[in-house]
């Protein structure tokens, strides 16, 4: 009974199956489209919707990646933009700094015609913790000589100690081994500028070996004396910040902020020559004064 029943359940689908395209064929045949259509849109929506739904799918991911390639290029391009700009910025600055040294450097050879300078930079700074040092690009090569004076426009950085072709070292006001002959700009009063280990720990420099009568105030100014000297007359080393007397011997002594900011130094001037002052008369002119 079952493979009779089986085979009869075969015929019938075979034929539904027949029907099921001689029909629409038929219709066709006949000129009856639309029948045919309504007959299989019903079977074909599902699919065509399934098939739409992919395509905008893939359309939306491609659309994503192109859009992505879009903002990654506008964003590289924004990149190089923006480097463009801050190297133009950083240009600007070095030519203002570049110009305000120049400006400085022309002023102070208006005041000092006997000067003679070579102009440099600091490339290096040794500071081990017992002792600070400054590398500058310039040596014997180009003029300059083991204990010439290194300024800025400001006043005294220190002097050279160590030399080579092209470059030097330069040790600064406030080390142990600086000794400068100094004077108060306001009273003339006259001593030594020396490194010593507590004021160098403050980032100052100690102007001693004064006569007990001192006129000292702080803020004073105090300059290079000149005389027997590394250093010309009337450079500005400093101001003085802090007076102390001697309870012993009523000997005074001064603390001294340097003129010229050591920590943060870039373009020097190696002093190669300079009219030495045969008296205490020689001073810097007035608009070095007023500042």
């Amino acid at each position: 009974m079952r493979p009779r029943s089986s085979m009869r359940t075969r015929v019938i689908l075979m034929i539904c199956a027949f029907l099921c395209a001689a029909i629409p064929t038929l219709l066709i045949l006949l000129g009856q489209v639309e029948p045919v259509r309504s007959f299989i849109k019903p079977v074909t929506a599902p699919i065509e919707a399934a098939f739409s739904s992919v395509g905008r799918s893939f359309s939306s991911l491609f659309g994503y990646f192109s859009d992505y390639d879009v903002l990654r290029a506008e964003n590289e391009a924004l990149k190089q933009e923006l480097a463009s700009m801050e190297e133009i910025v950083r240009n600007a600055e070095e030519i203002q700094a570049e110009n305000k040294f120049l400006s400085e450097f022309l002023e102070l050879k208006e005041n000092h015609a006997d000067y003679r300078f070579i102009k440099c930079e600091v490339v290096a700074r040794d500071d081990s913790g017992y002792k600070t040092t400054f590398t500058v690009n310039a040596g014997e090569d180009m003029g300059a000589s083991v204990g010439d004076p290194v300024i800025t426009s400001h006043g005294v950085v220190g002097r050279i100690t160590e030399l080579g072709g092209n470059w030097a070292t330069v040790t600064p006001l406030t080390e142990t081994t600086s000794s400068i002959g100094a004077y108060s700009e306001r009273s003339g009063d006259e001593g030594i500028v020396e490194g010593t280990l507590a004021a160098r720990s403050k980032g100052a420099a100690l102007f001693s070996y004064l006569a007990k009568d001192a006129d000292l105030a702080v803020g004073d100014r105090v300059r290079t004396a000149g005389q027997g000297s590394y250093y010309p007359r009337g450079l500005l080393l400093g101001r003085i910040t802090a007076i102390t007397s001697d309870p012993a011997t009523g000997a005074q002594s001064a603390e001294i902020s340097p003129a010229v900011d050591l920590s943060a130094l870039y373009e020097v001037m190696i002093l190669t020559d300079f009219a030495v002052a045969e008296n205490e008369s020689t001073d810097p002119p007035k608009s070095e004064t007023d500042a």
